[in-house]
């Protein structure tokens, strides 16, 4: 006889509050509140609780108090992931900082009573939350690993000696001296980071964890599956596991709900027929030298062409040169995604963050980039190699006839709207956030089958 199908057990998410991370899972769990799926578990420091709880679209999204995460992306480890491409001292300072014992095993135990608590039968973990990563291994809870940033970085052990890098910046068509370049770099990133995890690791040992190095090519071949919010063509394509799910950019399925611009910035959306948005990301701190080259390249391109820049208060205030009428700043977009998708922006310059190169590509904005660190360098490298627009050649120095230049090619020049919005169109046949939320079911289901007795 077949025995009843016992009740479902929660999914529970794992992520750090960085928007980078955060914003992916938290598309994807409102995806399944939106569908009604029942004991949704979301796992994340407090600062980010009142977004798990707006998220809630549906069925309840229950919050768990995650602990504050141990990776703060500020003062020194900034400045090394900010000194340009090809340089090892970001990469090793980020991976010895993940794997700082005290920290993470703050987030280990926290996510270890968060499991004897929920129960869950499937958890979905942000690839930099090592301490949720380490805990669903111990407690032999399945778990899908999001991987908001290339996707490749991952598998940097196992990438073709011809592969770009992860971090160089290389394009995918390596000329002679870029192999040389390549491979030597490759080199000096595994040494780098083998000097880096060395001390963490004898520390983790201690716990007896079972990737005791942390390495994230470990956490992909053990996870039930990773999402990675791309596809191949934007992603340089490489030797890819079958259990590697490439969805495209996580966007909501409504972009002019709640978070739109709304009143007076939308009327002032509708005034201008061509408006260039300057969206550098939540992490980006500009030098005074930065922030002063842009000030005089956005200067240039008016008055015909506005710009609406999101810049906090206190980069505004380090500015020291005045800003022209037809620029517009805002401390706060209410939607990025709704800016975006407005007809008249007509150019998008962006850091290079993963998240929202794909967002510009979605909305098939053609984008500059200008690239302050680590993986940001090779968003830049893939945006150029697609087509959908051009990057600083010499990040992060910021130069005004380059940016301003290039600007008025990407608004007088079609090719670029059109390769977006090619590569828009290939990122939504990928599937999104709800092909990532029929994936979580199914991956859900494996275990929740009623099984047949004698």
């Amino acid at each position: 006889m077949i025995q009843p199908a016992p009740s479902p057990r929660p999914i529970m998410f794992a992520s750090s509050s960085h928007s980078g991370q955060l914003n992916p899972l938290l598309t994807i769990a409102a995806e399944m509140s939106r569908r009604g799926e029942p004991d949704l578990w979301f796992s994340v420091d407090a600062e980010a609780r009142h977004r798990v709880e707006s998220a809630t679209i549906g069925s309840p999204l229950r919050y768990l108090p995650g602990a504050d995460t141990p990776v703060r992306i500020d003062g020194e480890l900034y400045a090394a992931m900010a000194r340009g491409p090809r340089t090892t001292a970001g990469v090793a300072a980020l991976a010895r900082t993940m794997r700082t014992a005290d920290a993470t095993a703050q987030v280990y135990q926290r996510t270890l009573d968060h499991i004897d608590r929920v129960n869950p039968r499937l958890m979905v973990i942000d690839v930099m939350n090592l301490g949720a990563l380490d805990a669903a291994t111990t407690a032999g809870v399945p778990f899908v690993l999001s991987v908001p940033y290339p996707v490749s970085a991952v598998y940097l052990s196992r990438l073709p000696w011809n592969y770009p890098t992860p971090t160089s910046g290389l394009p995918r068509r390596l000329t002679g001296t870029q192999k040389l370049t390549n491979a030597l770099f490759r080199v000096r990133l595994h040494l780098a980071l083998l000097r880096a995890v060395a001390g963490p690791t004898r520390r983790r040992r201690t716990l007896r964890l079972a990737n005791a190095s942390g390495d994230p090519a470990k956490h992909a071949v053990a996870a039930a599956a990773v999402f990675g919010y791309t596809v191949f063509g934007l992603e340089y394509p490489f030797p890819a596991p079958d259990h590697l799910h490439l969805l495209g950019a996580i966007v909501p399925t409504d972009v002019t709900g709640p978070g739109q611009p709304v009143g007076e910035l939308t009327a002032w959306l509708d005034q201008h027929p061509s408006v260039v948005y300057v969206g550098l990301g939540t992490l980006a701190t500009l030098s005074t030298a930065q922030l002063d080259a842009f000030a005089e390249a956005l200067d240039r391109i008016g008055p015909r062409h506005r710009v609406l820049w999101k810049l906090p208060a206190d980069q505004r205030a380090a500015l020291t040169k005045p800003l022209p009428p037809h620029v517009r700043t805002e401390e706060w977009i209410p939607s990025q995604l709704a800016v975006l998708a407005h007809p008249h922006v007509r150019a998008f310059v962006c850091h290079g963050g993963a998240n929202g190169f794909h967002e510009g590509v979605h909305f098939g904005q053609p984008m500059l980039l200008t690239p302050f660190w680590l993986d940001c360098y090779d968003i830049a490298a893939r945006a150029v190699d697609a087509g959908v627009g051009l990057a600083l050649d010499d990040p992060p120095t910021v130069d005004p006839d380059e940016v301003a230049g290039k600007l008025l090619r990407l608004l007088s020049e079609d090719g670029f709207r059109q390769r977006s919005r090619y590569w828009g169109e290939q990122s939504r046949r990928a599937g999104g956030a709800e092909r990532a939320a029929d994936l979580l079911r199914e991956l859900a289901d494996r275990d929740e089958r009623p099984r047949e007795t004698t």
